[in-house]
């Protein structure tokens, strides 16, 4: 398929196309798989990223040079997302398995208290605006730093800090909501 993706190409696209990957190919598959910690769901990630690349590639191309890899990551992330999604509607006999079998003192509720803690985490994130993600996601999941996250996104290092010093305080507040929401119900 991919082979009739590039025959519709043009040679400048396909040297485009071949430059962005030659360059972040890797460092696509890297952030995928720190998220998703399976090396065959990190390829799938970035193979669909290039297949983004491919069907929108006039949007790519008239990107400035320094916003080419920043959009090519919130494609992926994008692509990394749909991923868990689908993980999230399946249910695996192992895991079910798992909670039936009591052994070495093996907690079922403290499992499940820590599982809604960082159920109820993800919820809170998923509230936030792809872009808050994003941040949120390089500085917590990849461990960038400030720097390092401006220039990806290719913006002052003060508005990544303060960025995700709001976006912090938004997550608590959605928390402490969430908690407030349960106590009155």
């Amino acid at each position: 398929m991919i082979f009739i993706l590039l025959g519709a190409l043009s040679e400048i696209e396909k040297d485009l196309i071949n430059n962005i990957f030659s360059k972040i190919n890797v460092k696509l598959y890297n952030i995928s798989f720190s998220i998703l910690r399976s090396h065959s769901d990190a390829e799938e990630a970035v193979s669909q990223t290039f297949l983004k690349i491919i069907d929108h590639i006039e949007k790519v191309s008239s990107l400035p040079c320094p916003q080419i890899e920043p959009y090519c990551v919130i494609i992926l992330k994008n692509e990394t997302m749909n991923i868990i999604r689908q993980y999230k509607k399946t249910a695996y006999v192992e895991d079910v398995d798992c909670f039936e079998c009591d052994e070495n003192g093996y907690d079922i509720e403290e499992e499940y208290m820590k599982t809604a803690d960082i159920k109820k985490l993800l919820s809170c994130v998923d509230m936030l605006s792809d872009e808050e993600k994003i941040i949120i996601h390089l500085r917590f999941i990849n461990d960038m730093r400030f720097k390092q996250i401006a220039d990806l996104l290719g913006v002052n290092e003060e508005a990544v800090k303060k960025r995700s010093q709001r976006i912090l305080k938004k997550l608590r507040s959605y928390y402490e909501e969430g908690e407030k929401n349960v106590q009155y119900s």
